[in-house]
């Protein structure tokens, strides 16, 4: 019985599945404004006494090609070592960006990946827009809000020219601060009594094609109810 009993509780533990050990799960990169590419390797091995299966991996955005070394090895005896690789394609990004691939193994519920592979790369904004976003609340006075346009290159850089396909809603107003430098823009609303949301398109004459289009939201919501207003009336 002595022998017995520490048998049973055993059989009572939960397994635990088995598992790629990587070196890391986050490879960090800084590249220049006019880097094309990156590539981001994931070196692991199988350092527990079961086999590991890889079932799928997938990548978070179509910029990314995911790949395995060596080539089409999914299965991983005890000891043995692979790589993920994960290629971008940095033509249309600028900015701080996480990418991810993600790999389910088996044990993994179908829909809960146990591998997130996070690539953060950092690619200087030659050209930033604060705030990227206005907001007005329907029914608040339609007053004009600014927005700074700052250039961050060794070369001035200009606005050409700002467009929208929102007229009727929202008009701004290009103001030159410091020319190829800063700039400001004044929105201004038509009404603020109608729902809306607007795009303004700011072209600049950026020689890298990447960070010459800049793109600014304008949106006429309605107001966030306050806490006090939601809460239930005494008798």
């Amino acid at each position: 019985m002595r022998f017995l009993l520490p048998a049973l509780c055993a059989l009572c533990l939960p397994l635990t599945a088995a598992e790629l050990k990587f070196e890391t799960m986050l490879r960090e990169f800084k590249v220049a404004p006019d880097a094309e590419k990156v590539v981001a390797e994931f070196p692991f091995k199988n350092e527990s006494k079961e086999t590991v299966e890889i079932l799928n991996y997938s990548a978070s955005c179509s910029c990314i090609t995911a790949s395995i070394k060596p080539a089409d090895k999914l299965k991983y005896a005890p000891g043995e070592s692979g790589v993920i690789r994960a290629e971008f394609e940095l033509s249309a990004l600028a900015g701080t960006i996480d990418k991810a691939v993600q790999l389910r193994l088996n044990g993994d519920k179908e829909d809960e990946p146990s591998v997130n592979l996070i690539s953060r790369i950092t690619i200087p904004e030659l050209v930033s827009v604060e705030p990227k976003t206005l907001t007005w609340f329907s029914g608040e006075e339609a007053k004009p809000k600014t927005v700074t346009v700052t250039m961050h290159y060794e070369k001035p850089i200009h606005v050409l020219s700002l467009s929208s396909a929102d007229d009727n809603r929202f008009t701004q107003e290009l103001k030159t601060v410091e020319d190829g430098k800063k700039y400001e823009i004044l929105v201004t609303p038509k009404n603020t009594e109608t729902l809306s949301m607007g795009v303004i398109h700011i072209q600049t004459d950026c020689e890298l094609k990447r960070h010459a289009a800049q793109r600014l939201f304008t949106v006429v919501r309605k107001p966030v109810a306050s806490a006090a207003a939601t809460q239930p009336q005494q008798p």
